[in-house]
């Protein structure tokens, strides 16, 4: 059905060739729809872009939609006043239109990162991302190789890290306290816990487990991740010059307190999921490379 509607859409855009999107036929038209239902209510359609050099004839709106005078709803929308699509997506690189433009209008959120780690960049940089993440979230790590090489020639920049470590990865919550630890003590070992696989160490400890014959079951399970907490600890504190000292400041209140009060962030932002990014105040959910790299091309 979706593809039948952008069908619609673009047989629209061949007929009306390059005229302008007449939003007044379609303010009309849905003014006029919902006379029907007999409610008091009124329809605003606002031009965001003409899409004259992509899509001649459609512009990109926002609709939004009144009862009694109060404003119920806000969508946005590519029409070119008949015809309205909720989104196009190119069939050469698969992206979605509607992305593209939801970013470029997107609201600048204001971020505090004064409580942040800065993870890589320079704290007085025009340019600011904010990263919420789970270390073992695997388009996190994606988006992590993605940051790492694209940052690699820019300067102009200061990436902050807000953890968000999911329930579904057993090993998220002790990498983040190893990040905060390690940034702490002078030892920046983001890439390298992006880069660990410690759900391959979990899995080939349960075979061994299986092999032995020994009953799996939540207990087991909770031990067995405790012992793989234990050694990626061990793991990165022989890293560091100081590895006593690095393993009571992993699990010491204060670093736990520190991931926490990032968590409290991620969820007073609504987000839920990983991984999830703000930069330069627009957010970006997912993993949407060419949404990342469309705002990082603005980083010199």
């Amino acid at each position: 059905m979706k593809r039948l509607f952008i069908l619609v859409v673009l047989l629209a855009a061949f007929v009306t060739g390059c005229k302008s999107a007449d939003l007044k036929v379609l303010e009309k038209n849905l003014q006029a729809g919902f006379a029907q239902t007999g409610q008091d209510i009124k329809v605003q359609v606002i031009e965001l872009k003409n899409l004259k050099d992509i899509l001649p004839g459609f512009a990109f709106v926002e609709i939004k939609i009144y009862n009694n005078n109060n404003l119920v709803n806000t969508e946005r929308f590519i029409t070119n006043g008949r015809y309205f699509a909720k989104d196009i997506i190119d069939s050469k690189t698969l992206s979605s239109l509607k992305d593209e433009l939801d970013f470029e209008f997107a609201k600048v959120e204001t971020i505090d990162t004064s409580k942040l780690t800065l993870a890589s960049g320079n704290k007085d940089a025009k340019n600011v991302i904010v990263e919420i993440t789970d270390f073992q979230c695997p388009y996190c790590k994606k988006a992590n190789a993605l940051f790492k090489e694209k940052l690699a020639d820019k300067s102009d920049y200061a990436l902050y890290i807000v953890h968000l470590p999911l329930d579904m990865h057993p090993n998220a919550q002790i990498m983040a306290q190893i990040f905060e630890a390690g940034m702490q003590m002078g030892f920046n070992f983001k890439n390298e816990l992006f880069e660990a696989d410690y759900i391959k160490v979990i899995e080939s400890k349960i075979e061994d487990l299986q092999e032995a014959g020994t009953q799996l079951n939540q207990e087991t399970l909770a031990v067995l991740i405790d012992e793989v907490n234990n050694q990626i600890i061990n793991d990165f504190a022989a890293k560091t010059d100081n590895p006593d000292k690095f393993k009571s400041l992993v699990l010491s209140d204060e670093i736990k307190t520190k991931v926490d009060e990032t968590k409290e962030l991620a969820e007073n932002l609504n987000i839920s999921a990983t991984p999830a990014f703000y930069i330069n105040g627009k957010a970006i959910s997912g993993y949407n490379e060419r949404l990342i790299l469309k705002a990082l091309d603005d980083i010199k």
